[in-house]
């Protein structure tokens, strides 16, 4: 991880935030693309602001609840968030990273299984989606999470369980910050159901013994989700308690999509250009971009390989009045009743049993199997001359394994004349229970 030196970060948020502040400019959200670099600045941030914390009680007993960290700066209650296109491209290359297999209940979600819908007819997916694809095109990752392609896996390939939830949820949690129709209840439901989703994942992996860094998202990818979450319920509560009028929240403009048509729109004029370069080219950048936001219409979302496409713009389908009510605590604790029922149902659609997973969340300590020792002599036992002496070399050999111990007791216990009370018959009967498990274990790793 790269830190920007305190110095250097004390000049840069001198320069531009203070002066934001210093106009009458209400901050409300710090947006980065996802790099290191940038999460680090936000650490650091937060680290210099004064915190505020905001608790989600989650509805399941024993889970974890959900907490919207909200800083304070100069007065100015602010969130860090990330660009919600680059996270959508970010759980896309997850998927089609060959280090992992995404690893759910009865399921996997794979790059395989995309590529061959890509390839049959009347598939929503061009074949660059998938094969020589741009990562940074927006347009692809857009298709991939798309109603569009949920329906086809829906009605051809029903088995594709794995792809399916996996497009859904993700695909779910970028459309809260993308979609500008629907309330602010709708797209709180759809963050927690991401977060309870992620959490019930990462518990089942760690009890079933899958290793995160093979069958989990990546770790940056994890960062990102929780980012996105956290930060959205965060630019809510913020325009609810923070902003003086009631104003609209337009979360589709919290992102870094502005900076980088800029900077796109800059290329055009002038390629490599400097910062002088970009100084004079000023009046330029603000026809064009005033130009874009007239027109108020995206980037054609059918063109393959395209990198970017600004969407910032496009006011298709806004609704202000539903934008203009903001939903109380309460509201906000009911979603989360009915976001940990979706996530409940998409696990157990799964093959998992929901229930089972929060048993073990609730699990103080793992149990493990006792020892052999433990299994033949009961705690407390006074050693006698009829109780084996498990030092002896044919019971207690590291070069033997354990089912050849285990049998080797047996053995001896068997040769064994005297009469046994009930409770050595039923240690018997465990070491032998025990001795067929693990013989049964070692052939299965064979």
């Amino acid at each position: 991880m790269i830190l920007m030196p305190t110095s250097c970060w004390n000049f840069w948020r001198k320069l531009w935030m203070n002066g934001l502040i210093d106009r009458g400019i209400q901050v409300v959200s710090y947006a980065c693309d996802g790099t290191e670099v940038e999460h680090s600045v936000q650490q650091l941030f937060i680290e210099k602001a004064e915190k505020m914390e905001h608790i989600i009680k989650n509805p399941r007993s024993g889970c974890p609840d959900t907490q919207i960290m909200i800083v304070k700066y100069r007065g100015q209650a602010m969130c860090m968030i990330q660009d919600s296109k680059h996270a959508l491209k970010t759980f896309r290359n997850n998927l089609f990273s060959g280090a992992r297999l995404l690893t759910f209940g009865n399921f996997t979600a794979m790059y395989n299984h995309i590529r061959e819908m890509a390839m049959e007819d009347d598939t929503p997916l061009y074949k660059r989606d998938v094969d020589k694809l741009d990562r940074q095109d927006d347009n692809a990752a857009s298709r991939l999470f798309s109603s569009h392609v949920l329906q086809f896996l829906a009605d051809h390939h029903p088995d594709y369980v794995g792809e399916i939830v996996y497009l859904f949820v993700f695909g779910e949690l970028i459309d809260a910050y993308q979609n500008r129709s629907i309330s602010y209840m709708e797209h709180i439901e759809l963050v927690l159901c991401a977060q309870y989703f992620l959490d019930a994942w990462a518990i089942f992996l760690d009890h079933a013994g899958y290793k995160r860094s093979q069958y989990f998202l990546s770790r940056e990818a994890v960062d990102i989700a929780r980012i996105i979450i956290e930060g959205y319920i965060a630019l809510v509560l913020i325009h609810r308690d923070h902003v003086p009028t009631n104003f609209p929240l337009f979360h589709w403009l919290h992102s870094t999509e502005a900076c980088e048509h800029a900077f796109g729109e800059a290329r055009q004029i002038v390629k490599d250009f400097t910062l002088l370069d970009f100084i004079y080219m000023i009046p330029k950048l603000c026809i064009k971009i005033h130009e874009a936001i007239l027109r108020a219409q995206g980037s054609d979302p059918k063109v393959r390989a395209a990198g970017y496409n600004h969407t910032y713009v496009d006011n298709t389908g806004i609704n202000i009045p539903i934008l203009s009510v903001y939903p109380s605590d309460q509201d906000i604790q009911d979603m989360a009743e009915q976001a940990a029922q979706e996530a409940d149902s998409l696990i157990a659609l799964l093959g998992l049993t929901p229930s089972q997973l929060r048993r073990i969340q609730e699990q103080r300590s793992t149990t493990t199997l006792p020892s052999i020792t433990s299994w033949f002599q009961a705690p407390g036992e006074a050693e006698s001359a009829s109780v084996i002496d498990l030092s002896d070399d044919k019971f207690d050999n590291k070069s033997l394994s354990e089912a050849q111990q285990l049998q080797n007791i047996l053995d001896h216990e068997e040769d064994k004349s005297l009469s046994r009370n009930q409770k050595q018959e039923e240690q018997l009967l465990n070491l032998t229970c025990a001795a067929m498990a693990i013989v049964a274990d070692e052939a299965m790793k064979v």
